[in-house]
């Protein structure tokens, strides 16, 4: 009765000892993700000139607490930003936009600079939104045409 008790007793714990260790394994393996950078983009589609314009944003850090986005031609997932060729947004106030024929209508807390280079046959307007009140109507009218990019 000791001897098959003991058996027993090693099986499960052999069993507990691999369940356990591929649950630490399944832990470990998404420490690696942390501090990487998390992209997004959202494709602009402009039918009357047949092009697009991309707004992507990129997260980081180990407590994802940086973050930059840009208005950009280029349709690449990863980027950094470039001053000379895209809109660039820096931290989380996010952005609203709407299209008007040719025209990106951007609403947002800061106003980027204009890069010297952004070659597009589609305008960007930028507008300052001052205070939280106009932000938060702002928002109201997303379901109006108007679309939230964060």
């Amino acid at each position: 009765m000791k001897k098959g008790t003991l058996i027993i007793i090693s099986i499960i714990l052999i069993i507990l000892s691999f369940w356990l260790g591929m649950k630490v394994e399944r832990e470990l393996v998404g420490w690696d993700e942390i501090g990487n950078p998390v992209f997004k983009k959202e494709q602009i589609y402009f039918p009357n000139k047949k092009n697009s314009l991309y707004l992507k944003s990129k997260n980081w850090g180990l407590t994802a607490d940086h973050k930059v986005s840009v208005i950009s031609t280029k349709a690449d997932l990863e980027f950094q930003p470039d001053s000379i060729s895209e809109y660039i947004f820096h931290g989380f106030g996010g952005i609203i936009y709407k299209l008007e024929n040719n025209t990106l209508k951007v609403f947002s807390r800061q106003k980027p600079k204009v890069p010297p280079n952004f070659e597009s046959e589609i305008n960007v307007e930028l507008i300052e939104v001052k205070n939280n009140a106009e932000w938060n109507k702002m928002q109201t009218e997303i379901n109006n045409g108007y679309q939230q990019f964060e």
